[in-house]
């Protein structure tokens, strides 16, 4: 009996130790508090642990024991004639008390193990009840929630409060009881402040409810302890007991602020206790609302001075950490640099130097290079582990062979001959391919100084080697960058914020007329345009610093006055952080082109003319008879304008309308006729006998559109037929000449015309295509028609993609220019497109694409956690050591996934610097917590910086990490 009571008191002893550490404390802690043994309080505290009296927090290998703020779950059996139902911290459900089936419908067994998501019963489906329980799974401190529910007619009161399970493990319980048929509303509202009551009364955390003005209602008695007065003293007082106004002020507007979105308001305050010290307190309120009107607001509290404290002496050690590692760092670098005076003085300092190599020899054992030493003859007395993850092999593997056994054959002279005997001098910075065990080829920079004897006699070498193979391979990148650039026909140039030109390529110096040995830096851009395009330039310059790019049309005015129309592309983009922004500008040569448009229209306007010119009436004529349209000479004949006649009856303008109606209905049954005589009639009553000659003229695919009629001088004709014939022949041979394939559609989508280029990228003859399916020589058919109807619908369209196919099955890749045409009243004919053959474009871009792949292939084998996102802030990438340190897969991983693997007490603070991080482009460092895929957290620190494509386009950032806990072998 003694015992028991002795167990008893000093469990007691241990509670009320733990009630005046409200941040917990460890077993050492108590153990020295209390002056008991170390065994014997772990005893105690097991058993605590067991009756959920204790919580147990694991912060890396520290535990610290601290009193529970939450409900054992087998006690709340006795404040329920009803149901309870316990969630784990993963939402299953873990136990189950009371009548089950009478509550819920189901039996105990049917709902234990099961996920919260798939009970279908309104104390689970509730919204309210989903959001206070998914709140507590991220992490979110409230008080217990009361809710009314209904299911199958009957009223359930249901509530839910965070619980301890008997095994110590923290969870969520839901209490459901059935509302009495004639119990009075005011008798249930009371039962719900006895239970709530009941459930805060023990609770170290501070529980505050005030109305609408600030004045406290209820205050538990933790915090008026806290506040060293009664709970009586501190009602009805204005704001937050020991708060400043200013502080309650500023957390009443967050409120209202958070109102619209319905979510609680989180504040940290700083208050001045009664002794005068200064203490840091945590609130989350929420709002109480009645008909949209704010009544109370309720806040739920705890001091974290403890914590705040910590983490400033954290955030002080990590400091002093790094200023050690930085030091000793420097040290490393300044023994290397003075090795050869140290080894002189060897006799003297041999005692030191022992000392020296013991404690330097773990900072090589971790550096990132790799450290090696040879003997006189090249053979390896020492490398650090680092050669494993670079190379392959380990450090056993490699001692005892030829520091260039692993290197290329081909370079393995340049460091052969320092170990040739007189050489014996150091050498920095010589790069070698070597061979990986793995068979692949890494670029290794070595650096070495020789080593002497007591004797003074050279004896080897002793150096670093560094990995710089994605240097190496971003070098070779640039320079196959280089060598596009500089032998693409288009005009590339570079130039500053005032117009001054940086660099030009070969192309630009030729079309320009600027010598090559000419240094471009002496020329302005403007000086190759005028006032009026550079101001054009200027204005796209602004848009491109907005937008990123600028495309339009302008002329360039070479050094030998020289006019070259061309269409610009202008980026704006910066060499790095707070430099001055600069502009890339590729230009193209567009004068075939315009020549052939202005030809072309040109030719429109003479045809035209020669239309109007003509001394004899021309009229086209309708199907029903009424005129189409005329040529002054029949305005001339009839004494009516072009407007007056177009629409109206042709053969209302004859001495015989009888006869002139014959005449063209003949031309509609026969296709033609010639030589029919007929008498115009002008408006003031004289007639002009006139011959008239005329046939049917269709559209592409052979349709009877309308007749064309002439009355003339037969010579005449002849002279005005030939010119009409030259016109086409002109027109056709510069659009045969286009090297682009060219054609012509209709608003059916059938073919009109082509070139030869047409011809010999289909393998079909311009008779067999005209008149047929434009669709139907493309690899998508359904992607071409989509194409020239976009045409129709917005008149144009710009670098389209098709692949044409040749008869033969072989396929060509093509961008589509193409834009409608139009008649002369402006209605629209048909399309005519341009394609351009992208193959070697497509060949370049597919080399680019092998780069990346090896660039990634790279980052998967890389020994630390990686991770990259994209400019949506979305993970969509991890590296192989990332998903072997979580255990998760990469589709559980993407997007927002892995921070499911953070702390939850660092997900916060983690994601808004990341995001903020993010938004600002810079790189950022943080630590935080991440569960290992044994289920305990790792400190890990991160680090991440902005990337950008080659068109210095930001596409995301990439993150390296490292596991600060992790053992070293």
């Amino acid at each position: 009996m003694p015992s028991q009571e002795s167990d008893i008191a000093t469990s007691s002893r241990i509670l009320e130790l733990l009630s005046d550490a409200p941040q917990g404390a460890s077993i050492g802690e108590i153990s020295s508090a209390l002056n008991m043994n170390r065994n014997l309080v772990a005893k105690y505290l097991s058993i605590l642990h067991m009756q959920g009296r204790v919580e147990l927090r694991s912060y890396g290998k520290v535990k610290l024991y601290k009193k529970t703020t939450r409900i054992p779950f087998h006690a709340l059996s006795l404040i329920t004639r009803g149901c309870v139902i316990g969630l784990d911290q993963l939402l299953y459900v873990k136990e189950v008390l009371g009548y089950c089936r009478e509550m819920t419908g189901s039996d105990k067994n049917e709902l234990l193990s099961k996920p919260f998501s798939e009970i279908f019963h309104p104390a689970f489906t509730n919204p309210v009840v989903k959001k206070y329980i998914q709140e507590y799974r991220n992490g979110a401190v409230a008080p217990p929630l009361y809710k009314e529910i209904s299911w199958r007619k009957r009223g359930f009161d249901l509530t839910v409060v965070p619980c301890i399970f008997d095994d110590g493990t923290q969870g969520l319980a839901l209490i459901l009881a059935e509302q009495a048929n004639n119990a009075p509303s005011h008798k249930k509202e009371k039962s719900h402040i006895r239970t709530y009551q009941y459930l805060t009364r023990e609770t170290p955390n501070f529980i505050l409810h005030l109305n609408a003005e600030g004045d406290v209602l209820y205050v538990n008695e933790s915090y008026a302890t806290y506040c060293n007065a009664r709970a009586s003293d501190l009602l009805h007082t204005n704001g937050i007991p020991l708060a400043t106004q200013d502080d309650f002020t500023r957390i009443k507007e967050d409120v209202l602020k958070n109102w619209s979105l319905n979510e609680p308001t989180v504040s940290d305050i700083q208050v001045v206790m009664n002794d005068g010290s200064v203490r840091w307190q945590t609130w989350v309120f929420h709002p109480v609302r009645e008909q949209g009107i704010l009544t109370e607001l309720h806040g739920y509290g705890r001091d974290i001075t403890d914590e705040r404290e910590r983490e400033n002496l954290y955030l002080r050690l990590q400091k002093e950490f790094n200023q050690d590692v930085q030091e000793k760092t420097s040290e490393l670098r300044e023994i290397t640099a003075q090795l050869r005076k140290e080894i002189d003085e060897r006799k003297s300092l041999e005692l030191a130097l022992k000392r020296s190599e013991e404690k330097y020899r773990n900072l090589t054992e971790i550096t990132t290079d790799i450290i090696w030493e040879t003997d006189l003859f090249g053979t390896i007395v020492y490398i650090n582990p680092k050669a494993t993850s670079i190379l392959g092999y380990s450090p056993e593997e490699l001692v005892g062979k030829k520091i260039w056994s692993k290197i290329n054959p081909d370079y393995r002279n340049h460091i052969e001959h320092y170990f040739s005997g007189a050489k014996c001098s150091p050498f920095e910075q010589i790069a070698f391919p070597m061979t990986r065990s793995d068979g692949l080829e890494v670029w290794i920079e070595f650096s070495g100084i020789p080593l002497f004897n007591d004797e003074h006699q050279f004896s080897g070498y002793r150096g670093i080697g560094r990995d710089i193979t994605k240097s190496k391979l971003i070098e070779e990148h640039n320079q196959r960058l280089r060598a596009i650039i500089e032998n693409t026909p288009d005009i590339v140039r570079i130039s500053d914020i005032h117009g001054d030109l940086l660099y030009m390529n070969k192309a630009g110096r030729k079309i320009l007329k600027i010598p090559e040995t000419e240094d471009i830096t002496r020329y302005n851009n403007a000086s190759f345009m005028t006032s009026d395009e550079w101001t054009k330039i200027l204005e796209g310059r602004s848009i491109a610093i907005r937008e990123g790019i600028w495309q339009g049309l302008t002329r360039l005015i070479a050094t030998d006055g020289t006019i070259i129309p061309v269409s610009q592309v202008i980026i704006a983009h910066k060499q790095g952080k707070g430099e001055e922004m600069l502009f890339s500008t590729v230009a193209r040569d567009i004068s075939d082109i315009t020549k052939f448009r202005q030809e072309l229209e040109d030719a429109s306007v003479y045809s035209r003319n020669l239309i109007e010119v003509n001394l004899d009436p021309l009229v086209t004529i309708g199907p029903d008879g009424k005129i189409q349209d005329v040529n002054h000479a029949t305005e001339m004949a009839t004494g009516f304008s072009r407007e007056k006649l177009i629409g109206t009856d042709f053969c209302s303008y004859f001495s015989d309308p009888v006869m002139a109606r014959e005449g063209y209905e003949r031309v509609f049954l026969q296709g033609y006729v010639r030589d029919y005589p007929l008498e115009i009639i002008h408006k003031d009553g004289h007639s002009t006998p006139v011959l008239y000659n005329a046939s049917v003229y269709r559209d592409k695919n052979g349709n009877i559109q309308g007749v064309f009629a002439a009355a003339r001088d037969i010579t005449e004709i002849v002279k005005f037929q030939k010119k009409l014939e030259e016109s086409h022949n002109y027109t056709r041979n510069l659009i045969e000449a286009s090297l682009d394939p060219l054609v012509t559609i209709g608003q059916d989508g059938k073919i009109q015309d082509v070139n030869h280029a047409t011809e010999m990228v289909t393998g079909y003859a311009r008779e067999n295509l005209i008149g047929t399916d434009f669709c139907a020589y493309f690899k998508d058919p359904k992607k071409a028609r989509e194409g020239y109807e976009r045409v129709f619908s917005q008149g144009y369209v710009r670098d389209y993609p098709l692949e044409i196919i040749h008869k033969d099955g072989h396929s060509t890749p093509v961008l589509y220019n193409a834009s409608v045409y139009r008649d002369k009243n402006g209605n629209i004919q048909g399309v005519f497109a341009a394609a351009r053959d992208i193959t070697a474009l497509l060949e370049s871009e597919f080399t680019l694409a092998a780069s990346r792949d090896y660039y990634l292939k790279i980052l998967d084998e890389f020994p630390n956690p990686i991770w990259r996102s994209g400019p949506d802030a979305k993970c969509n990438y991890f590296n192989k050591a990332w998903l072997k340190f979580t255990g998760r897969t990469l589709e559980e991983e993407y997007d927002d996934g892995w921070a499911t693997g953070v702390h939850p007490d660092d997900l916060d603070r983690c994601i808004s610097q990341y995001l903020s991080s993010f938004d600002k482009r810079i790189p950022f460092y943080i630590q935080y917590r991440l569960r290992h895929h044994d289920g305990s957290y790792h400190r890990i620190a991160d680090y991440g910086a902005p990337i950008y494509d080659l068109k210095g386009e930001f596409t995301g950032y990439i993150g390296s990490c490292y596991d600060l806990d992790k053992e070293e072998p």
